[in-house]
């Protein structure tokens, strides 16, 4: 394990054991700038313009399982996507062997930002299930 990892991994365990919820919403913030640097809020800021003609949550949910390699679902609140995943899909997930589980609110964070970027206005992000938590998926929950 590289001495990157092992900081990171440490300062996972720090934030895992801590009760200052300022210290999880920097890892979600990291996850914002991931989503930035690898492109993928611009990537959907472009797909939300083809969704132009989307007027009901309905409609988004019919456009984005067309266009994306997962399974979307309606919710009361926003809607439910099912990454169809066996493993992490996280590049840090690889290089840790503990605290892996914190990685989840860096994706939090990530999905925050694409789907704000996809719906125009700020969303709130649920992870329903995680594989790194002992979950079968990874499913998270997009607030709209």
């Amino acid at each position: 394990m590289s001495k990157c990892a092992e900081w990171v991994e440490d300062m996972l365990g720090v934030v895992k054991e801590s009760e200052n919820l300022d210290a999880v919403c920097m890892i979600e913030d990291c996850g914002k700038k991931c989503a930035e640097r690898k492109s993928a809020v611009s990537h959907m800021a472009r797909l939300k313009a083809a969704a132009a003609d989307c007027k009901t949550r309905s409609d988004y949910v019919e456009f984005l399982n067309q266009r994306m390699p997962v399974r979307i679902e309606e919710a009361e609140d926003g809607i439910v996507m099912y990454l169809g995943k066996t493993e992490c899909s996280c590049p840090m997930a690889k290089e840790l062997s503990q605290n892996t589980d914190m990685l989840c609110e860096c994706t939090k964070g990530h999905e925050k930002a694409v789907w704000s970027a996809f719906f125009g206005k700020p969303v709130e992000v649920e992870i329903v299930e995680s594989i790194l938590r002992g979950g079968n998926d990874c499913v998270t929950k997009i607030k709209i």
